[in-house]
C-alpha cells in the first residue's frame, strides 16, 4: 500500500538513506518524478524537514541509486 508521495529528490533520498523501500516512481507533469512510499515514512519526513540528518555515505548513495532510477524510467 502506498500511502506518501513526494517530488522532492532530496526527502526521497533521506527516506531511502533511513531504510524505508520505495515503492514506485512514476513520471508527473513537466517531467518531474513522484516517488511513492508506505505511510510509514511519515514521521521520517517530518524529520527531515526538522533537521535530522543521516549518514552521508548512505544519503549519497540512496541519491544516486534515485538518480539513476529515473532516468531508466
Amino acid at each position: 500500500m502506498t500511502d506518501f508521495e513526494t517530488s522532492d529528490l532530496a526527502l526521497a533520498a533521506f527516506l531511502v538513506a533511513r531504510g524505508h523501500a520505495l515503492n514506485d516512481v512514476r513520471g508527473a507533469q513537466g517531467g518531474r518524478r513522484v516517488f511513492y512510499f508506505t505511510r510509514e515514512v511519515q514521521g521520517d519526513a517530518r524529520a527531515f524537514y526538522t533537521g535530522e540528518v543521516v549518514g552521508a555515505r548512505a544519503y549519497a548513495n540512496a541519491l544516486r541509486d534515485l538518480k539513476t532510477l529515473i532516468r531508466e524510467r
